[in-house]
């Protein structure tokens, strides 16, 4: 059988026309079901189901009509055998609705391939994937006059938010993220896509008086359609009714259940007083913009909040975390009694409510600052401790994965990305997840994808100074200081971060830059808490340890000294001789170290050296072998991830205290080759050459050497930097 009778036989039998009139009619049909399906928002794989049976139907329909055929009386009879009688020629109708047949298929084959391509997920977030019970709840626009209208308005979204949030199935974008389009007047299409989201919520705010007017429609961010709104015209003691409400009407919309526990907490809550639950709203607003001035606010309204609810577990847990993000990141205040308080007040949330995810955040936060300050290992467990049964408790709050993920990064970075994923999935534009991200990123050793989302992030948050600081950071592990100088000038240049300024004038220093050091610092000469900071900076490198004792002394004497005097102290006095004077000072900061098994922190593995040599020079030289010993473990390389300069600089000085040179200058010959340049190290801005338990090595021409290529490397790059930096005396230009 030739091909041209096969096509002339397919005629004969109808099998060409009826696969045309299948072909058309199944394509009309699905169009309609497709439409049917995405108007009523049903799943997408009854739109594949859907195909997937009409493109089946049609070899069924055609080896049907190969098999028989309706007579013209209305009966159906087998077909005759093929070749039994002659079959009847194909005509250009024939040819056509055979061509049209072959575009069909392609088609069908093409839409089927895209849809079960975007049923995956292949192709990432956007709006194909966006799950349909998914939202995003824009800042409320502020069309009011009054002082804090604009915090309340945006207190007011936290709240939808927060409510939305607690429906089981629905996909809530988090606020972080939604916060980002605050002010922008970009297309639903593009936020649906940025926050791979189906729906937004729009809003806007107008007070009046004792009047409130607050206007709220869900947009499809498919077709831009308005699906559900609503105008809410009351006293301002309904507005937590008002809350709850447009939690309700937009799950409503949606087709989700609020969850019982919801509402269940919304019953609870509902009869508080509406006076103060106006002044919860424009706290969390002022907290959101993060500035000294509205958290110092905040910290005002929740202290007077406690007064009025004593028994609302959260308010205090705020009040917690503003008190000690004021200490810690604004430097407002004695830092010693800002903790006490703060820690007073998490005891007293928890005992009020034990499953309080925002009382454990702030316990986290709290103890985390006390290890920064004290240099206890137990206070960085506490603060992992904390942090976990956040999780634990509000697996879905974006806060709380990106806290915990962001802790524990630098030390199980493949266990840190799980979690701040999951952040990321649910708040895609928060950029301190993001910043977590790239931390675990450089952890593992993938500095430079580290560095290309650090400097997204900056682009997203150009006023965001701790992007900067930390693509600076990279910088540093490569051993490019003129680069780290260019991003931690702009993160230093609004001087809100005192940080900053310190990491660059230690940058200065190793770069053989002392006054611009020192111009560096001038600027925080008159504050109360980094002035005398820069004080002992300037001494450390001067080598005026006689001032700097008399510095760390005074301020221990104060009423509430601030921990980090110790530390001051311990340095002064070893360099001094004063070796008991220094045990002292350790035993108050890091009492796990003479313990008989000592707790070394990765993240303090160098000061624990220098615990170790002063507890050595006391005559305890077993107990410093030991916590030699623990640093060294603490300090092991592990697979999969990369070993940061600081801690091979630990190593050096640990084997050369135990008497292994070899294996000390392997180690620096590690560091030096994988980018180490700072021998000005950030913690004490001491020369590594100058550390007292480095004198065995001192001696040595392949330590001299690495020492010279060190120098030689820094000399050029001052050199480059010096090309393209403003005259003395000049202001920092922008980079």
């Amino acid at each position: 059988m030739n091909l041209r009778h096969f096509l002339n036989e397919l005629r004969t039998r109808n099998v060409v026309r009826v696969a045309g009139v299948y072909t058309v009619t199944a394509w009309g049909v699905f169009q309609v079901a497709r439409t049917v399906f995405e108007t009523l928002e049903l799943p997408k794989w009854l739109s594949v189901t859907t195909l997937m049976l009409l493109a089946v139907g049609l070899p069924l329909t055609l080896l049907l009509t190969w098999a028989f055929e309706l007579g013209p009386d209305g009966a159906i009879r087998r077909t005759r055998a093929l070749g039994e009688d002659a079959p009847k020629r194909m005509n250009w109708m024939d040819w056509t609705a055979l061509a049209a047949i072959g575009a069909g298929v392609v088609i069908f084959v093409a839409t089927a391939v895209g849809l079960t391509g975007s049923l995956r997920g292949d192709a990432g977030p956007n709006l194909l994937s966006a799950p349909s019970k998914s939202v995003a709840v824009l800042p409320f626009a502020n069309f009011s006059a009054a002082k804090d209208s604009e915090y309340f308005a945006d207190g007011l979204t936290e709240e939808v938010t927060n409510s939305l949030a607690q429906v089981p199935d629905l996909k809530v974008a988090g606020r972080t993220s939604a916060f980002y389009f605050k002010g922008k007047n970009e297309d639903v299409r593009e936020i649906g896509k940025k926050l791979n989201v189906a729906h937004v919520v729009e809003g806007s705010v107008r007070r009046s008086g004792d009047r409130l007017r607050v206007t709220c429609q869900l947009v499809s961010v498919k077709n831009g359609f308005h699906l559900w709104s609503e105008t809410y015209d009351r006293h301002m003691d309904d507005a937590f009714a008002i809350q709850t409400e447009i939690a309700d009407g937009v799950a409503t919309a949606l087709k989700a259940e609020l969850s019982a526990g919801g509402g269940e907490a919304a019953a609870r809550r509902a009869p508080r007083d509406p006076e103060a639950y106006r002044l919860e709203v424009v706290a969390k607003g002022q907290m959101r913009r993060k500035g000294k001035a509205q958290v110092m606010a905040a910290q005002a309204i929740y202290r007077r909040l406690i007064d009025m609810e004593p028994d609302n577990a959260e308010v205090r847990a705020a009040y917690a975390y503003a008190t000690a993000y004021l200490a810690q990141n604004h430097l407002e205040g004695d830092f010693t009694p800002a903790v006490q308080s703060a820690e007073t007040q998490i005891a007293k949330a928890l005992e009020l409510d034990p499953k309080s995810s925002s009382a454990y955040i702030a316990k986290g936060f709290v103890s985390a600052i006390r290890f920064i300050r004290e240099g206890s290992a137990d206070a960085e467990l506490e603060a992992e401790s904390a942090y976990k049964r956040a999780v634990d408790l509000a697996p879905r709050d974006p806060e709380a994965l990106s806290l915990y993920g962001d802790y524990i990064a630098a030390r199980r970075p493949t266990e840190a990305v799980t979690y701040l994923r999951r952040a990321l999935e649910i708040d895609p534009l928060d950029r301190i997840a993001n910043n977590a991200l790239a931390g675990s990123l450089a952890a593992t050793g993938k500095l430079d994808e580290a560095a290309q989302r650090l400097r997204t992030n900056i682009e997203l948050f150009p006023e965001f100074i701790d992007s900067k600081e930390q693509l600076g950071d990279i910088m540093i592990e490569q051993g490019r200081l003129d680069q780290a100088v260019i991003w931690y000038r702009m993160a230093a240049e609004p001087q809100t971060d005192p940080s900053a300024s310190i990491q660059l004038a230690n940058l200065y220093y190793n770069l053989g830059l002392p006054a611009e050091a020192e111009r560096t610092l001038a600027p925080w000469a008159g504050h109360p808490v980094v002035g005398p900071v820069a004080t002992a900076v300037q001494m450390l490198v001067a080598g005026d340890f006689d001032g700097l004792g008399t510095l760390s002394r005074g301020k221990l004497a104060e009423a509430e000294p601030d921990p980090l005097w110790h530390s001051g102290m311990a340095v002064a006095a070893t360099e001094l001789g004063q070796y008991d004077l220094a045990r002292g000072e350790w035993l108050v900061m890091s009492p796990e170290l003479f313990e008989p098994a000592p707790k070394v922190s990765t993240r303090l593995a160098n000061e624990a050296v220098s615990a170790a040599y002063v507890i050595d020079q006391t005559g305890d030289k077993g107990q410093a072998r030991r916590i030699l010993q623990a640093v060294l473990a603490a300090t092991e390389p592990q697979a999969g991830m990369r070993q940061p300069n600081a801690r091979k600089i630990a190593r050096v000085k640990a084997f050369a205290m135990l008497g292994d040179n070899e294996r000390a200058l392997a180690e620096l010959r590690s560091a030096v080759d994988a980018g180490y340049r700072v021998l000005y190290d950030i913690d004490l801005f001491m020369r590594l050459d100058t550390y007292p338990m480095m004198a065995p090595l001192r001696a040595d021409p392949r330590f001299r050497a690495m020492i010279r290529q060190v120098e030689t490397d820094n000399r050029e790059m001052r050199e480059a930097l010096l090309s393209r930096a403003p005259p003395a005396g000049a202001p920092p230009r922008r980079s």
